[in-house]
């Protein structure tokens, strides 16, 4: 649309400039231009939803369909354990009609907070009902200034397609409360998404089956809840953004090679010569990966076949 009205803005600059058109057509373009350009603004007058990250939208999208405009708090490529929502963030949030949490984010309390005091503005925790893990984020001086935050939970739920089937059944009961007119619309969608999380995890669980016990490394502990589902083991070579000392990562590097590790996960942000400098230590494979991405069955998908295809190489 906006390379239409720009083509036709050039269209009415050059008739008028070669005095070809009359004073009415020309009228008549600018009024047609002002109802294109009303229309551009009104392109998305939907409904707001907002959620924290992009693996839920992609979820929440799956079950509201083309009812609701559904925007993500955490900016691309910044790190959820460490964001800091920005003032047009929190407008944003503001101007939902709902925030749908994650769960055990820090920033999450801030965007909370910043909504409490809106009657209008529904909150929902979609970790409501998961099995939380604990144990693989340790803070190195022992203290944790997110006091709410302070018991160690590991908050990557969304690794996990069984979790992930929580995440969505919460977000339609939450729209059921939100939307009831348009249950009907919701149940059938959101019955197509459980029918495709149940195929995704029945076609990981055959793709990983053969591999249980098997371990793999990563460089933050992202992946704990991927690795309890599937019967694997995880190796993470920091903990809290806080890099290891030389002795804790030579000990990290000899476990995963008595464990035979065949894959290095790294995201985006980790500087890649240094990846593929301690995946070579640890006799791996660097692999990269954005579990943060909205094409959450992808990243799935890749993190099971990176595995295979590595894991099978190095049993050759």
């Amino acid at each position: 649309m906006t390379r239409y009205l720009a083509d036709l803005i050039f269209f009415m600059y050059f008739c008028i400039m070669i005095h070809r058109l009359s004073t009415y057509f020309i009228l008549l373009l600018l009024i047609i231009t002002a109802y294109i350009m009303c229309g551009c603004s009104r392109a998305d007058n939907r409904p707001v939803l907002t959620v924290s990250i992009e693996p839920q939208r992609y979820l929440l999208e799956k079950i509201v369909g083309d009812k609701w405009q559904v925007n993500t708090l955490l900016e691309k490529g910044a790190d959820p354990e460490n964001f800091d929502p920005s003032i047009s963030a929190l407008r944003k949030a503001s101007d939902s009609r709902a925030y749908f949490r994650i769960g055990n984010m820090a920033f999450e309390d801030v965007v909370t907070d910043r909504i409490s005091a809106t009657d209008d503005i529904l909150t929902f925790d979609t970790s409501e009902g998961i099995t939380l893990l604990k144990g693989t984020h340790h803070s190195s001086d022992g203290h944790d200034e997110h006091e709410t935050h302070s018991h160690d939970i590991d908050p990557h739920i969304w690794s996990s397609v069984a979790n992930a089937r929580i995440i969505a059944s919460n977000m339609y009961r939450a729209m059921l409360e939100i939307d009831p007119d348009n249950k009907d619309y919701y149940t059938a969608n959101f019955n197509r998404l459980t029918s495709e999380l149940d195929s995704l995890d029945s076609e990981l669980r055959l793709m990983l089956a053969p591999l249980a016990g098997h371990a793999f490394i990563v460089w933050h502990p992202s992946l704990s809840y991927f690795a309890a589902d599937y019967g694997l083991e995880q190796i993470a070579l920091g903990m809290d953004h806080k890099e290891m000392s030389a002795m804790e990562m030579r000990s990290n590097i000899d476990k995963a090679r008595s464990h035979s590790a065949s894959v290095m996960f790294v995201q985006p942000d980790f500087d890649s010569n240094r990846s593929q400098e301690i995946a070579a230590q640890a006799g791996a494979t660097a692999v990269m990966i954005n579990p943060l991405g909205y094409d959450w069955p992808d990243e799935m998908r890749k993190i099971a076949r990176a595995l295979t295809a590595n894991t099978d190489n190095n049993e050759r």
